[in-house]
């Protein structure tokens, strides 16, 4: 499928995703045409079953600058009509994908931008690249989440500071707490980015996801009701078709093959 947008490619030789927003003219800020590009892509790549991890990144010099502030006509009724139908169904899709969503951030993910960059599973940044919740600039508070993916990153002090003082926050200050998974020379972001996913599609598609499923439920539950949820889950999969796939190449010393 096409979009104006955005670059959506599905290979499922390689069983990975990409999604690349595309109006590097305007350093892939939100307008509303992207707003849906993206919902549609998310939900596109979250149905597909042989799909076993999508990345998403930016075109150009910069992940997202945020929110379209030019843009003069829209359907939005209010703000938080375009917060609750426009971008909410896309980071929704982004947390709740079935597969691990790697943020590829190519430069500035600012404002809206951050909140996407900060919503997907795993992050890979390059060197020069940096996150911003730019919103007390222009006298607002985070929105996209970032109120609570910030403090869930950053600690509650250093996420306030980040976003009371509209502080860019450095590949090297992400990395430094935990935020980013890697950071490389931006010349090696794609390749990077392209080998990491390889590896995570060759693992067990089936403990892949349930082991996202389980981490992101840790985020909100107690220890008690995730011990519970992975009892549970290991019941289900335990003695199955890629447990007994991962077991013998063990055993015989081989990388494991899983269909």
């Amino acid at each position: 499928m096409t979009y104006d947008t955005l670059l959506l490619d599905i290979n499922t030789d390689s069983k990975i995703a990409k999604i690349v927003l595309n109006r590097p003219e305007a350093m892939n800020a939100f307008n509303e045409q992207l707003i849906w590009d993206l919902k549609s892509a998310t939900e596109l790549v979250s149905q597909e079953e042989n799909v076993r991890v999508c990345i998403l990144t930016g075109m150009g010099r910069g992940f997202s600058s945020g929110a379209d502030l030019q843009e003069r006509e829209a359907s939005w009724q209010s703000t938080q009509d375009s917060l609750i139908r426009g971008y909410l169904p896309s980071l929704k899709a982004i947390i709740e994908m079935p597969i691990p969503v790697i943020g590829s951030i190519n430069g500035p993910a600012a404002g809206i931008g951050a909140a996407y960059a900060m919503a997907c599973d795993l992050r890979i940044m390059s060197r020069d690249a940096f996150i911003m919740s730019v919103f007390s600039n222009i006298a607002l508070v985070p929105d996209g989440g970032l109120a609570w993916l910030l403090p869930k990153g950053f600690g509650y002090a250093k996420a306030l500071e980040y976003a009371i003082e509209a502080k860019r926050i450095s590949a090297d200050e992400c990395e430094k707490h935990g935020v980013v998974n890697k950071v490389v020379d931006a010349d090696m972001l794609e390749s990077e980015t392209a080998a990491w996913a390889s590896i995570i599609a060759a693992r067990s598609p089936t403990a892949v996801r349930e082991t996202k499923r389980l981490m992101r439920l840790a985020m909100d539950k107690g220890y008690f009701e995730v011990y519970e949820a992975e009892a549970e889950i290991q019941n289900k999969i335990f003695g199955g078709a890629e447990f007994k796939e991962g077991v013998s190449a063990f055993f015989e010393k081989r990388k494991p093959n899983f269909k």
